[in-house]
């Protein structure tokens, strides 16, 4: 059954919108996601990707508009039910990785499934078998720092896929790894979005990656122009 996983309503992020120096990032936005679909962001410099992605993932609050998780207007809630409905339902990638450097490769993608609410031997369990499956068998135990960047990468999308998230955001998820592990891993997006009903808003410049997005769009300061394949 088709469910609206993400949906932005006349989105705007302005800074300093009553003075002199007000700075419009984008206005107007509107987009919907359902699930199984995923979806490619392509952003010239400047045009507000970034943010855009933090809006959609509830770790920053557009300056209007309304921004709707699962049919919840999450501009009216609280920062504690915001952070919630995160936890439970949306996964990252950031660009830089962001993994704990004390914790090694499991406990860095079993961590997210363990604030989700399940048990700690599920989670090892489950993020082995997740780093298995992108070639890091032999990197398990190994901590961030004894790791290349491509492996951590690696680490990071397993760890945004543990918590079985409902939406997946990604900002350029392949861009520290070569062709062969670019594939691997967007392989891995593909299954997670088509085989467990995930919504996926994947901003990247990998023109190979593009070719397998269900719809591509160009981010531009007044909204998105869709861009034909």
């Amino acid at each position: 059954m088709s469910e609206t996983v993400l949906e932005l309503v006349e989105v705007s992020k302005i800074f300093n919108e009553h003075s002199s120096n007000r700075l419009t990032i984008f206005q107007n936005m509107n987009l919907k996601i359902k699930n199984s679909e995923l979806v490619g962001i392509i952003a010239p410099s400047g045009t507000g990707k970034t943010s855009l992605l933090n809006i959609s993932g509830l770790l920053d609050l557009p300056t209007h508009g309304e921004v709707k998780i699962i049919d919840n207007n999450t501009r009216a809630l609280s920062i504690e039910m915001r952070n919630n409905i995160r936890r439970k339902h949306i996964g990252f990638v950031f660009q830089s990785g962001n993994l704990i450097n004390e914790f090694n490769a499991i406990e860095n993608v079993a961590l997210s499934r363990v604030i989700k609410g399940y048990s700690f031997s599920d989670s090892l369990g489950y993020a082995k078998k997740l780093l298995i499956n992108v070639g890091l068998k032999d990197r398990l135990y190994s901590r961030p720092l004894q790791l290349s960047g491509g492996e951590k990468q690696r680490i990071a999308i397993c760890r945004a896929i543990a918590n079985d998230p409902k939406l997946l955001l990604a900002d350029e998820p392949t861009g520290n790894l070569d062709k062969e592990n670019s594939q691997l891993i967007f392989n891995l997006f593909i299954e997670m979005v088509k085989k467990k009903n995930v919504a996926a808003l994947v901003a990247t410049h990998n023109l190979e990656l593009i070719k397998k997005m269900d719809r591509v769009l160009i981010l531009t300061k007044n909204g998105f122009k869709e861009m034909k394949q």
